[in-house]
């Protein structure tokens, strides 16, 4: 019996020397936070798009109209987000309100419904943007839109810096990612880099997101995400597949399906 017993010991201790478990969260923080940059920045995209081309009020002043930047964001719902009338926008100021009823975008965002409020103002030109939202679902879970967003334009490109606090409260208590993303006016593809961290419960991350690279109609083509634990590195790149892989400290790889294109 005690010889059993000490087989047993050296059988578990050999066992626990081999496998180390990291918890689900650091894994899945990898796969989910990129897929919440795209949710944010087609949002974005939406608002920003053809920012300069009528958002101007007067070319001596060169300050943003922002009245007419509502009404323009909120005319223009159609053209971003399917079937036709779906997204429910309205504006009202420098306010636009939409009620989405089961809308699908780009960049991963679909089967979005709920209440989003979009906020305008002016600073030196450069437009911002707020957005927050109320019993909003996206993909089939809860999300939440948390947005603070400055928008930029220098000929046909477009740029906009954000803090992200947005988030799918299922998953993760709070979050909070600075974001810059680019792209060409109209091309229908951008770029976003970006850092920041998350929790849940008592876990803790950092992450940082680079190159990561989503178009309309497409898996993302291109980018990295690095997200770091007290457990060491999780990381994901991603390749214009429908899979990608998430890589533990230790080389063990957990796989993910991607909804795309």
């Amino acid at each position: 019996m005690k010889r059993f017993t000490a087989m047993a010991s050296l059988c578990a201790m050999a066992m626990t020397g081999c496998y180390t478990y990291y918890d689900p969260y650091y894994y899945d923080y990898a796969y989910y936070d990129p897929y919440w940059y795209g949710y944010d920045a087609y949002y974005a995209y939406s608002w920003v798009d053809p920012y300069g081309v009528y958002y101007f009020s007067a070319p001596v002043t060169a300050q943003v109209d922002l009245n007419a930047a509502a009404t323009a964001i909120a005319d223009r719902a159609d053209t971003y987000f399917t079937p036709a009338g779906c997204a429910g926008a309205m504006a009202s100021g420098s306010t636009v309100t939409y009620n989405f009823n089961n809308c699908s975008g780009a960049f991963g965002l679909k089967s979005v419904s709920g209440a989003v409020r979009l906020e305008l103002s002016e600073s030196n030109g450069q437009l911002n943007l707020n957005a927050t939202s109320t019993d909003l679902t996206a993909g089939g879970r809860p999300y939440v839109l948390e947005v603070n967003a400055v928008a930029t334009r220098s000929g046909t490109q477009r740029v906009v810096t954000m803090t992200s606090r947005s988030r799918s409260p299922d998953l993760t208590d709070s979050r909070n990612e600075q974001i810059t993303m680019t792209w060409e006016q109209g091309s229908g593809c951008v770029t976003m880099n970006g850092q920041g961290g998350s929790t849940r419960g008592d876990v803790t991350t950092t992450a940082t997101v680079t190159g990561f690279q989503r178009c309309e109609n497409q898996c993302p083509s291109a980018g990295k995400a690095t997200v770091e634990s007290t457990k060491g590195t999780f990381t994901t790149e991603f390749n214009g597949t429908s899979t990608v892989d998430v890589t533990a400290p230790d080389g063990e790889k957990k796989s993910y399906q991607l909804d795309c294109p």
